[in-house]
């Protein structure tokens, strides 16, 4: 974080308030640059890579970097990117893409519908641990491949043909990997179709690989003119080293050895739904899939499991194993942003280095000075590069809200990032103070939620669970936060039934007195309402304590851990508001403030017991915006809730075509899995932002992604 002399505001704040239309400094006309534009992050990125990433301080950075099939409007909604036409068909199962001629990446390289397809199995592999893999998971064959239960037959086993897509028969984990392989001579790793004395790495003889994907796949690239298939292999680096490992391609012939040949698996063919390819029809009989022994060397983890088909260069095909009518919102998200494989594979966890990195959206990297700034500018190979008015985007990296509202105070940067500003900075900012809000602090709704989320392989009572939530008065909340959050128990974020239009009013099947926020899907027709939530009761929460202390006796925890990410104000203030409300419990709770990358590590290691977090969706969808994080073993489920019934609940969903019959199944598994309490929403958020009067087109839309490249600057 730069140094900054956060004082000189609150100074402000507390006594001398400016008695100008905006909050700091304006430059004048002949101070301001428009070549470049100074936004005020929060937080370093965690990742730049679009597979790797899963943070709101990161999100915005990848999208303007890495081109999608569609990207973010201005009002946060999908609008042509990549793709400039699609078709869906008629049972919501298949939707096909076709790629403009013209896209490039900053290497030159034409972005192709196989860059897509890459990425969206490298998302879906294991060895890449994507927290973003949640989002496909809809696809045919993707959660199985992400926990490597499926395969294709590399031969004829029993009834089943080769080529047949074949799941783990048994619910244990897979005996080992039949993608592992090794070679009798040295392996050197090139792109496809390249000489061997243009490897960039060598394997030695006898070590091990992972095949990852060979070439002429149903997704992946053309075998090389008379050529037999290539093999894409993953050396792993050595534990402990740093070493990221390194990905290339081979001749498939030289991968002469099978350690795991012999294996013993069980297995039978998938589900007709699931298998690629195949359309039929939901209701239709599943015929026989029997049971079969088979070895290792007769399978083999493929894309071809995956519902993803590249028919040439310029279109793509996705197949999902139930109907997804929200499928057009995966396609903008970081999931499914292009990757360069040349770059990835040599290097896995540093091909965004900026001396690395190679990029297709409207911006380009050139440095990222960690925990201080990155500097990005115009990409000159992005396909419309009329969209990009400046020329540089300096992104300065804040990790203290003060020195964030200083920043912008002394005209340090142009505009903020959301939510940066302290709380006691509100009245201020609001008018609440002086009686009037200034011109350049802006409010506005957000399809997000606040929320404490419990480890529930620590927090194993759920009784003990439900008391933390029960003890929580969240109304009180917003009244020392002052940026006009909406109190909730409900987990899925909307709007205020009170404030809603009276077209909503009527596709929610709700009175204007009935408590509680709404999810507007589509105005005027489609509405989803979520389960009330465990909302403040006193009385329960102390009967359900008891009922926890009965139940645990001895185990009964003396002490539980609140972690949340230090350097915001309004963090600090709730974890101390939960703490007291705790302690009335007879609950003690210690609270640890961490770096906000050491706190997203915690969560994905279950390092935690409760964890102040939040979701930010991307699109009016319980279902795939917020209910995928509680699914038993998905990726983003960081507090490892898992009911079979609320798994059940969203399958049974899934083939449901008509959206209100799919809602009310929905909001059935939402009021099971509420009522465990893995989780315990606090508010939904609002969307708080400085914007200088200069800056044109900074639009923070409802799911938080402001499209940065759009932005610029009008000098008078």
């Amino acid at each position: 974080m730069r140094a900054t002399s956060a004082g000189l505001v609150a100074a402000l704040a507390a006594c001398s308030l400016p008695d100008s239309d905006y909050f700091g400094r304006v430059p004048a006309g002949d101070e301001l640059d428009p070549r470049v534009f100074r936004w005020c992050n929060f937080n370093d990125p965690d990742s730049l890579d679009p597979a790797l990433t899963s943070s709101t301080a990161a999100s915005p950075l990848v999208s303007a970097l890495f081109d999608g099939l569609t990207t973010y409007g201005f009002d946060g909604n999908p609008v042509p990117s990549l793709a400039t036409t699609w078709e869906t068909s008629e049972d919501l199962r298949t939707f096909t893409f076709h790629l403009r001629g013209d896209a490039r990446w900053s290497s030159g390289r034409a972005v192709t519908a196989y860059d897509v397809a890459y990425g969206a199995i490298r998302v879906t592999d294991q060895v890449t641990a994507s927290p973003n893999a949640d989002n496909l998971a809809p696809f045919k064959g993707a959660v199985a491949t992400v926990s490597r239960r499926v395969f294709v037959l590399r031969r004829a086993v029993g009834p089943y043909a080769a080529g047949t897509v074949v799941e783990l028969a048994t619910p244990a984990d897979p005996p080992g990997d039949p993608n592992r392989r090794t070679a009798s001579r040295d392996l050197a790793l090139r792109d496809l179709g390249a000489p061997a004395s243009a490897a960039y790495a060598t394997v030695a003889a006898g070590s091990e690989v992972a095949l990852v994907m060979t070439s002429g796949g149903r997704a992946t690239l053309p075998t090389p003119a008379g050529a037999a298939a290539w093999a894409y292999v993953y050396r792993a680096g050595a534990p402990g080293s740093g070493d990221g490992g390194v990905y290339g391609w081979v001749p498939g012939a030289e991968l002469d050895g099978e350690p795991a040949a012999e294996l013993a698996f069980e297995v039978r063919r998938v589900a007709r739904a699931d298998e690629p390819g195949l359309l039929v029809a939901l209701a239709g009989d599943e015929p026989p899939r029997p049971v079969v022994a088979a070895h290792g060397r007769d399978l083999v983890r493929s894309p071809d499991a995956l519902g993803v088909r590249v028919p040439d260069a310029h279109t793509i095909v996705f197949e999902t194993a139930q109907p997804t009518p929200f499928f057009l919102s995966i396609t903008d998200n970081r999931a499914l942003r292009t990757a360069p494989i040349e770059a990835v594979s040599r290097a896995p966890t540093h091909w965004t280095d900026p001396d690395r990195i190679v990029t297709s959206g409207p911006l380009h990297l050139t440095a990222w000075r960690h925990r201080d700034g990155l500097t990005l500018v115009r990409s000159p190979t992005y396909w419309d590069p009329g969209a990009v008015k400046y020329e540089r985007l300096e992104v300065l990296t804040v990790d203290d809200q003060a020195a964030a509202a200083n920043l912008y105070y002394t005209a340090a940067c142009d505009a903020t990032t959301a939510n940066v500003v302290p709380s006691t900075y509100m009245p201020v900012l609001n008018g609440e103070q002086r009686g009037r809000p200034y011109k350049d602090y802006e409010v506005s709704t957000n399809l997000g939620v606040y929320f404490a989320w419990i480890n529930t392989k620590r927090v194993t009572n759920r009784h003990l669970r439900r008391a933390l939530a029960y003890a929580i008065d969240r109304t009180a909340i917003p009244h020392f936060t002052h940026g006009g959050e909406v109190a909730s128990a409900q987990l899925t974020p909307g709007t205020p039934i009170a404030k809603l239009a009276p077209a909503d009013l009527a596709a929610c099947g709700v009175t204007r007195d009935t408590p509680g926020v709404a999810l507007v899907m589509t105005a005027g027709e489609l509405c989803y309402v979520p389960p009330p939530g465990l909302a403040f009761d006193e009385a329960a929460a102390q009967r359900e304590v008891a009922l926890a202390r009965a139940e645990l006796g001895d185990a009964f925890p003396k002490t539980l851990d609140y972690r949340y990410n230090a350097g915001s104000e309004a963090h600090k203030q709730i974890a101390e508001y939960l703490q007291a409300a705790w302690a009335r419990l007879g609950i003690d709770v210690t609270l640890t403030a961490e770096d906000f990358n050491a706190m997203l590590a915690d969560g994905r290691a279950g390092n935690y017991d409760i964890m102040r977090f939040g979701q930010q969706g991307n699109v009016a969808d319980a279902e795939s915006e917020f209910m995928v994080l509680f699914r038993c073993g998905t990726p983003d489920n960081r507090g490892a809730y898992c009911n079979p019934a609320f798994d059940k609940l969203l399958d049974e969903a899934q083939p449901l075509r008509d959206r209100r019959a799919r809602n009310a199944k929905i909001r059935e598994a939402e009021r099971v899995m509420i009522e465990d309490a893995p989780v315990i929403p606090l508010y939904v958020y609002t969307l708080k932002t400085l914007v200088k009067p200069y800056v044109r087109d900074y639009h923070n839309n409802v799911i938080n992604q402001p499209p940065l490249w759009r932005a610029w600057i009008a000098k008078p």
